[in-house]
């Protein structure tokens, strides 16, 4: 019978036949064939090697060979010991090593020692953990690569910045005591400071400390940006350029990269015709009251101890009035940022950020960001409210009131400018309709008989016109169209109510419209799927 077919049709009686002799001396095994009605095949004599349990790894080219050769009572080496083995891989960027460590047979374990000696013939010397390497080798995690090295990364240096000593923003909240009261007496919103006092200091720029890979290079660190450290008005800069100091009394303020301080006008008592309008650059404080008639505009903050009537309030910051507004419909406030006031009655108030009011009866409030009523009865009765992200109250609308509009979702501004272009578009339009007729008509009249010299300067005049109102139609339908693509809807727009809705309310948010018909307690009402839907409002304050 050939090779062949003995392999091909081995018989059961084959594993009789396969000695197994292992040898301590030689940390090896002997496999010797005996005589069988069949020759074994490689694979039963690899698995009666396993049946024995011989440690040592099984060499099965050399089995192979000489089952090939079919010699039988000739021992031959079949499995022999083999030390365990490790292999070191580095990235191409020399960031970390990996140790990987391989089963041995019999043989010797590897060491911390093999695995350090290694690493020092290939060049690892930096940022290597002899705990991680201690921990694999006892572990004997096999054929998972452990990272035992790994550069030390560069820390790139810090940019220089302006420490400002003075607080640049206020918190509009005023503390709400017992019976729905508010103490107004420790909120101040103009930070004065007096002549010679520290405003700022300039933090310098680090230069970052280098990293080092793991064979040992540097890798140099970024080092942070230099600023220029200015100071502006009424300010004065150290020899150093490191530290500002105040030149008057005033209040400080940080725009850009330079410090400046603002004069603070303080009026004592009240603005009445003994004092006149006020038109300041700088702050504007206020002790008293502001009587019907007169005007406020300060490039900075204004801030009003007292009551304030129908009057024009113009800052390019923040607005402060620690009593309330009565604003006889003819009151218009507007705050560049922030605006807060203990109540608002018939009175136009605009704020580019945030509003923080009491009461808000028959006025209409326009805010950047948010308008929150909150402040004694936070009751919206008869009012106009328009905020970008959220409003919220305690009460809104009435009973006997008339209605009450809120709406959010949209820059209020934008929406201002949006609706008053497109009115002049209309108007417009509607002019040009006219002239076109009157036109006509001339031209009409001209064909019968020549146009008197009157009527042929009209005709010319109107002709001009006409070609004018042309090109501002044009830049009108222009404005409209980018207004219109530009305007950006808040993520969530949100109107809540603390308390109770009334009936006779109007909620917008963006473009949709809900008409309250019954009563809401504890509402929030919010947009989802096209339309606005009202859920119960958890408040968590």
């Amino acid at each position: 019978m050939s090779s062949l077919s003995n392999h091909n049709n081995p018989r059961t009686d084959c594993p009789d036949s396969i000695l197994i002799e292992p040898d301590e001396g030689e940390s090896c095994a002997y496999v010797t064939i005996g005589e069988a009605s069949s020759y074994p095949s490689l694979q039963e004599v690899v698995d009666k090697l396993k049946e024995r349990n011989i440690p040592y790894w099984i060499d099965e080219e050399a089995i192979n060979t000489e089952l090939a050769k079919e010699t039988t009572g000739q021992p031959f080496r079949a499995a022999f010991a083999r030390d365990s083995t490790f292999e070191i891989t580095v990235d191409g960027k020399q960031q970390f090593a990996s140790l990987t460590l391989k089963r041995g047979y019999g043989g010797k374990e590897t060491t911390i020692a093999d695995v350090q000696a290694k690493l020092d013939e290939i060049g690892i010397v930096s940022g290597i953990d002899l705990e991680r390497i201690a921990l694999a080798v006892i572990e004997k995690d096999y054929g998972n690569p452990v990272v035992i090295a790994r550069a030390k990364e560069p820390v790139h240096g810090t940019d220089a910045r302006i420490d400002c000593l003075f607080p640049r923003e206020f918190k509009m909240q005023p503390k709400e005591t017992d019976h729905q009261k508010v103490d107004f007496r420790e909120l101040t919103l103009i930070c004065a400071v007096a002549q010679g006092d520290v405003l700022a200091r300039k933090i310098p720029a680090t230069p970052g400390e280098p990293g080092v890979t793991i064979t040992g290079k540097t890798v140099p660190a970024k080092p942070g940006k230099n600023i220029k450290f200015t100071a502006g008005r009424n300010t004065i800069i150290s020899p150093d350029a490191m530290e500002v100091t105040a030149a008057i009394a005033g209040q400080p303020f940080l725009k850009g990269r330079a410090v400046f301080v603002e004069p603070v006008y303080t009026i004592k008592g009240d603005i009445n015709y003994s004092v006149g309008n006020i038109d300041f650059k700088g702050s504007v404080k206020i002790d008293g009251n502001v009587v019907s008639g007169f005007s406020i505009k300060a490039t900075e903050s204004i801030e009003i101890n007292g009551v304030v009537e129908d009057c024009i309030i113009e800052a390019g910051m923040d607005v402060f009035i620690k009593g309330g507004i009565l604003g006889a419909d003819k009151g218009i406030i507007k705050a560049g940022r922030d605006f807060s006031a203990l109540f608002v009655e018939n009175c136009s108030v605009e704020a580019g950020r945030n509003i923080v009011v009491g009461d808000a009866l028959n006025s209409e409030l326009s805010a950047g960001d948010s308008i929150d009523v909150v402040l004694g009865k936070g009751r919206v009765i008869g009012s106009k409210l328009g905020a970008q992200n959220l409003a919220a109250m305690n009460i809104l609308g009435s009973d006997i009131a008339g209605k009450t509009q809120v709406s959010v979702g949209y820059d209020p501004r934008t929406m201002a400018r949006l609706k008053n272009a497109k009115e002049a578009a209309l108007k417009t339009e509607h002019t040009l309709e006219e002239i076109a007729k009157h036109i006509c008509t001339l031209e009409g009249m001209s064909q019968a008989c020549p146009l008197s010299d009157e009527k042929e300067t009209l005709y010319r005049r109107l002709l001009a016109t006409s070609e004018e109102l042309g090109h501002r139609l044009e830049e009108l339908t222009e404005e409209v169209a980018m207004l219109e693509s530009t305007m950006t809807r808040s993520v969530q727009p949100t109107v809540r109510v603390r308390q109770t809705c009334y009936p006779n309310v109007r909620v917008t948010i963006g473009k949709l419209v809900f008409d309250c018909t019954t009563e809401y307690h504890s509402a929030v009402f919010f947009a989802e799927d096209e339309k606005i839907k009202v859920n119960v409002y958890e408040n968590k304050a």
